[in-house]
C-alpha cells in the first residue's frame, strides 16, 4: 500500500478527519507532527505506478472522480483549518518518507499556514467574442461612415476596413487585460497565469484570451465585484466578459517540494 496525501493543515483538522478518502474502503486519515497534520488515506501503489498507473492516469473515467475527491476532502478540511493542498497524485511510499517530509519543511509548512489564515486563492477569466469584438471596431472606425458609394468600391475598402478591425481587436486584448490589471492593483497579493480552456467547436470565435489565479485577502469577494463590475458592460460592449470564481485552496500559491507534482502535472510521486 501507498499513502496518498490530500493536504497539510494545523493540528485541530484531525477534528474534521471524517469519511473516506479516494475510494470508500479507504478512511481518510491524519499524520500528526508537531502543529501540523497531513490529511491522507491508503490506496494500492499497483493503481499509480507502472504499467497500471500509466494507464489510470489517462483513462478520465478512473481518474475524474478521484480528482474530484481530492477536491472535496481539501475543502472538507479548510473548513476546520489553513490547509496547504497538495498536487493531484502526491503519493508516498511509507509513512516514514512522509514524517521525514514534515520535519524537514516544518518551519516552510508552518510559515504557509499562517499566510492562509488570512488569504484566499480565487480565479479571474477573459473570455473574448472575437466576431463581437471585431464588429465592434469596424463601427467604431470613423472611415465607415465615408465609405463610397460606388458598389464595387464600398466593398474593397470596407473588407480593407474589416482587416484593420481584425487586427484592432488582436492589439485591444492587451490593452483590456491591463485595464482589468489596474482595476486589481493594491487588492491582489499576487497573481499567476493558469492555462487557457480549450475552443468550443460548438463556439469557435469564442475563445480564453486570459486566465489568472489571484491571492487576495480572506473575504475579499465583495472588494473584488466592486471593482471588476464597472468593467463589465465596457468590455462586453466589445465582447469580452469577466468571470471570477473562488474562493479554492490555494494551489497556484503554495510552496512546492521536492516528491510533489510539479505545477499543473497529473502525474504520480514517490516520496
Amino acid at each position: 500500500m501507498g499513502f496518498y496525501v490530500f493536504c497539510l493543515a494545523r493540528e485541530r483538522a484531525v477534528e474534521a478527519v471524517v469519511g473516506y478518502g479516494l475510494s470508500g474502503d479507504a478512511p481518510l486519515r491524519a499524520r500528526v507532527h508537531g502543529e501540523i497534520a497531513a490529511i491522507y488515506c491508503e490506496v494500492p501503489l499497483q493503481e499509480w505506478t507502472g504499467e497500471e498507473g500509466e494507464a489510470h492516469l489517462k483513462d478520465l473515467g478512473w481518474l475524474g472522480p478521484r480528482a474530484l475527491r481530492h477536491e472535496e476532502v481539501i475543502e472538507q478540511m479548510m473548513r476546520a483549518s489553513p490547509v496547504m493542498p497538495l498536487r493531484f497524485g502526491c503519493l508516498f511510499s511509507s509513512l516514514e518518507e512522509l514524517d521525514a517530509l514534515l520535519r524537514r519543511e516544518r518551519a516552510r509548512i508552518a510559515a504557509f499556514l499562517e499566510k492562509a489564515e488570512h488569504e484566499e486563492e480565487w480565479s479571474l477569466q477573459g473570455v473574448l467574442d472575437f466576431k463581437a469584438c471585431e464588429e465592434a471596431m469596424f463601427a467604431a472606425d470613423p472611415r465607415v461612415a465615408k465609405l463610397p458609394a460606388s458598389a464595387g468600391a464600398r466593398y474593397l475598402m470596407e473588407q480593407k476596413l474589416r482587416k484593420d478591425a481584425a487586427r484592432a481587436a488582436r492589439g485591444w486584448i492587451q490593452e483590456a487585460e491591463a485595464m482589468v490589471a489596474r482595476a486589481l492593483e493594491g487588492l491582489v497579493l499576487a497573481r499567476r497565469p493558469l492555462r487557457l480552456p480549450s475552443r468550443s467547436a460548438e463556439s469557435p470565435t469564442v475563445e480564453g484570451v486570459f486566465h489568472w489565479a489571484l491571492l487576495v485577502p480572506r473575504g475579499a469577494e465583495a472588494e473584488l465585484a466592486r471593482r471588476l463590475d464597472p468593467l463589465a458592460e465596457p468590455l462586453a460592449a466589445r465582447g469580452l466578459s469577466l468571470t471570477a470564481r473562488g474562493p479554492w485552496p490555494t494551489y497556484n500559491f503554495a510552496p512546492h517540494f521536492g516528491g510533489e507534482p510539479e505545477h499543473g502535472s497529473e502525474e504520480q510521486s514517490l516520496g
